[in-house]
């Protein structure tokens, strides 16, 4: 069985998603305002079909602010209009109209702040989302409510969502072969024709006539098919022109990049896990010997006699949590600790090397609760189609209630975004 919906007895609606960037809208809900006073200068950012990181740099090159000095609480989709909160070290008082002019590329600056404090990454409440699905079957609104009641009363698979392993889902490929050392598997899969084997538009062919390029040595003339904001692509490259090294090329991938590579690598693995726990109907069930989260603190256990548990469960207090692969993970153990070891020994994961690898990106291993609840949760019908409005925790894809509701897509875990399908 490859993978399974939580609410497979039920029919999805279909319909279409993100027809229009406006279709699809995220605000972020922070954990607090900003304090009002500071060497920080905070900024509350519009982006309509922008990714967080161009986004980000994008502001940097506006305020004349090296990256380093930049936060963010967490990365937002791209194909959406979205609302979040950046953060920059300078002493700038007046916003220049390098930044002011950005709102041409897709990035409007709604409101500025200062503050004593950077933010971030994961320091927000959650996000609130409105997203229209459209073109449904004319029945779509009670299969939507019925599919809605079982994911709020079980709770919604906290799967980590497509968006996390980039357009051509190649990311958790690049963190696989970072975390293993293998520099020459690194940029393969960043820059390799693998990575655009689906071809849906003209700028993908101008992208896999880059990554043939790449395959033939022709170092420059593929650096110069990527647009200027695939840093990642554009930097690796130009030391290849240079005469260097595979090791000394994926070196010179940004910072941000390689730590979102090596985390789109713990996702991958965390995801299956969960598919395993959805094919057992467990994802909301403690076995002994499970590690469980505490939603309020954060706090992870490892639990010895599930009964004792059960309140805490119903009241979704706790819940089972997966494996994000690293050197500090609290271990599982019983049946789901033979669980995970069985997904990471089908994939040849594991051993001190991958554990160091993970080490070098600061990715010490953690554990990320297999559900999470939906809030503030709304449904009705349109003239288009059905809107939903909700809220998640950090962290939380809304493709994952999209997922369990359309059913346009696999099941968790259908492709192991490692080494292709189950």
């Amino acid at each position: 069985m490859a993978g399974a919906y939580l609410t497979d007895s039920v029919p999805g609606i279909g319909g279409r998603l993100r027809a229009w960037p406006e279709d699809f809208r995220v605000e972020e809900i922070p954990l607090a305002p900003p304090s009002g006073d500071g060497e920080h200068l905070h900024l509350w950012v519009e982006k309509r079909g922008v990714s967080t990181i161009e986004a980000l740099r994008a502001l940097c090159r506006g305020l004349d602010t090296p990256e380093a000095e930049a936060g963010y609480a967490g990365l937002k989709d791209a194909n959406a209009v979205t609302r979040q909160w950046f953060s920059f070290r300078t002493k700038i008082q007046e916003i220049p109209c390098a930044v002011l002019g950005l709102e041409q590329n897709g990035i409007r600056v709604l409101q500025a702040a200062r503050s004593r404090s950077r933010i971030r990454r994961g320091a927000l409440s959650g996000n609130r989302f409105v997203i229209l699905v459209r073109g449904v079957a004319p029945d779509a609104e009670e299969r939507a409510q019925e599919i809605l009641d079982r994911l709020v009363a079980r709770g919604l698979p906290n799967a980590f969502g497509d968006q996390r392993f980039g357009v051509h889902g190649h990311t958790a490929r690049v963190g696989f072969a970072l975390a293993r050392g293998d520099w020459r598997g690194v940029l393969d899969a960043l820059l390799g024709s693998a990575r655009f084997a689906s071809i849906r538009n003209d700028a993908d062919e101008r992208l896999l006539e880059a990554a043939r390029r790449y395959e033939a040595g022709e170092f420059q003339r593929a650096r110069e098919l990527y647009p200027p904001s695939w840093e990642a692509e554009r930097r690796s490259l130009a030391r290849l022109e240079q005469g260097a090294s595979p090791g000394q090329a994926a070196a010179s991938i940004p910072a941000r990049e390689r730590v979102l590579y090596g985390g789109a690598f713990q996702a991958c693995l965390f995801n299956l896990c969960l598919a395993r726990r959805l094919e057992a109907r467990a994802h909301a069930e403690i076995w002994a010997g499970d590690v469980v989260i505490h939603h309020e603190t954060g706090k992870a256990r490892r639990v010895g006699a599930p009964g004792k548990e059960a309140r805490s469960l119903e009241r979704f207090e706790v819940s089972p949590a997966g494996p994000l692969v690293g050197r500090k993970l609290v271990e599982a153990r019983g049946e789901a600790g033979k669980l995970e070891r069985s997904v990471l020994d089908s994939l040849g994961v594991g051993g001190p090397g991958m554990l160091d690898g993970l080490e070098k990106l600061k990715l010490h291993g953690s554990r990320r609760p297999y559900r999470v609840q939906i809030k503030e949760l709304s449904l009705r019908p349109e003239k288009e189609g059905l809107r939903l409005e909700f809220t998640l925790p950090p962290g939380s894809y809304a493709s994952e209630v999209l997922r369990e509701l359309t059913k346009n897509e696999p099941p968790v875990g259908a492709v192991t975004r490692i080494g292709g399908d189950r």
